[in-house]
């Protein structure tokens, strides 16, 4: 005996239970599957049934929906159905034709009609899922690895998915984000008070769309209480709860303090706090991290030993092992907070090496550290007090938050004011803040649009 299997959909009265409409979806032949590909329903079978389901909903959604409109907005006289008009509206998976009624006004000498869409009754005509996918997806790849993703997730084309239109949706959405970091937390964003506070501040480079310039400074930085680090293993840890923050624009680092201050905040940071700040000895990160002062107990702005680690390497790369031995035994001074007895010893170096490149390494790494001895401490007292000192254990946060987006490859270039926008997406990702907080942040864009 063959049979066939019915997708059937029935409207049905909830106070009867008498079926009202009943509506033949799609029937599908029941056959022995020859292969693993006949095995259920290919995906773009999967994705044309979720349409015909969405269309069916849609259909009778439509006539609920309330356009406003109870008596002429003109004269006040009653008014009266005047056809339907067919608005757009992307669901994620799948595109819809909505038909909404018409009206006139019932006054002759009126000439008052609506002509009502989608975007006008709710603003957009772009589900919310739609642009949460559309940001992420943005703020993840390049716009058209973005397109790309979303053709595959949906089996074929759709024009609201095109390069242009997830950009227009990340940049929308990360300018939004932009504006509410600047908004100081509210008490209930806020951790409780905090006994200890971690910071740690860095920058990486962006490629300009100027022609005069290569790149640009984007500053990032991330906020943890010493709690939070626990052990993955025996070789790893990680920072189970953190805020991150970043910003790409050019105001003399005022967005990037603002958004600093807050997210110290955030984490629980009072005037009872002790603030312990890495940084990799720019000026710029020391001067963001001062924005805190004010705020805390204390403030410890210690020169981060993995980038000091970083750059005893690079030298030790471009002299060779004949300097090893020396170059061991300065930071050996420095590991002890001997940072004279360091800087001694890479004068001498400096001065008894002929070979002007390798001279240049050795002045740069002196110069480094002579700059910020001030932030030098003894690291081995440190670590045996088992006290931060070093951001190995989320250094990987500026490769994350930065690099992995905007330096994919060679070509991409951007704007201050977009590689901003992408980035703060980036950071509420990397704060783990995104999938509770996404909804607000995506319908407060999309209204504020319309």
């Amino acid at each position: 005996m063959e049979y066939e299997l019915r997708v059937i959909v029935e409207k049905v009265a909830v106070s009867s239970q008498e079926v009202v409409k009943r509506e033949t979806i799609t029937t599908y032949e029941i056959t022995a599957p020859a292969s693993i590909l006949d095995l259920g329903l290919r995906h773009a079978e999967q994705i044309a049934l979720l349409e015909k389901m969405q269309n069916v909903l849609l259909e009778e959604q439509a006539v609920r929906i309330d356009l406003g409109y109870e008596c002429c907005p003109n004269c006040g006289q009653k008014i009266k159905k005047n056809g339907y008009t067919h608005s757009q509206f992307h669901a994620v998976f799948s595109d819809h034709q909505i038909r909404l009624q018409k009206h006139r006004c019932s006054h002759p000498d009126c000439r008052w009609q609506s002509f009502p869409t989608i975007p006008s009754v709710f603003g957009t005509n772009i589900h919310p899922d739609l642009a949460k996918l559309q940001c992420e997806q943005g703020a993840l790849y390049s716009y058209r690895e973005a397109e790309s993703n979303l053709e595959k997730v949906n089996g074929h084309h759709r024009g609201v998915n095109n390069h242009t239109q997830v950009k227009r949706m990340t940049n929308k959405v990360g300018a939004h984000l932009a504006e509410e970091n600047r908004r100081l937390p509210s008490a209930e964003e806020c951790a409780a008070p905090a006994q200890d506070v971690i910071i740690q501040v860095d920058g990486g480079h962006i490629p300009i769309q100027e022609q005069d310039k290569r790149s640009f400074e984007a500053l990032s930085a991330i906020v943890y209480r010493p709690e939070s680090v626990q052990d993955v293993d025996q070789y790893h840890r990680k920072i189970m709860e953190k805020t991150c923050v970043v910003s790409a624009l050019d105001d003399d680092l005022q967005t990037i303090k603002t958004y600093l201050l807050h997210a110290a905040l955030k984490q629980g940071m009072t005037q009872d706090s002790k603030v312990t700040a890495l940084a990799d000895g720019a000026n710029n990160c020391w001067s963001v991290l001062s924005v805190v002062a004010p705020h805390c107990q204390t403030l410890e702005c210690i020169l981060d030993w993995f980038h000091i680690g970083k750059k005893f390497q690079n030298v030790k790369n471009a002299l060779g092992e004949a300097f090893a031995k020396s170059l061991e035994s300065a930071k050996w001074k420095l590991w002890h907070g001997k940072a004279r007895d360091a800087l001694t010893k890479l004068a001498f170096l400096r001065d008894n090496i002929t070979d002007e490149e390798k001279r240049s390494k050795i002045t740069g790494l002196h110069d480094y550290i002579e700059r910020n001895q001030s932030y030098i401490i003894n690291y081995d007292e440190r670590d045996n007090a088992h006290k931060p000192y070093t951001s190995q254990v989320a250094e990987s946060h500026v490769d994350t938050l930065i690099n992995a987006r905007h330096k994919k490859t060679r070509k991409m270039q951007w704007t201050r004011a977009g590689a901003h926008y992408v980035l703060q997406i980036r950071a509420m990702i990397a704060s783990e803040e995104w999938e509770s907080k996404w909804q607000n942040v995506v319908l407060s864009t999309l209204r504020a649009a319309s």
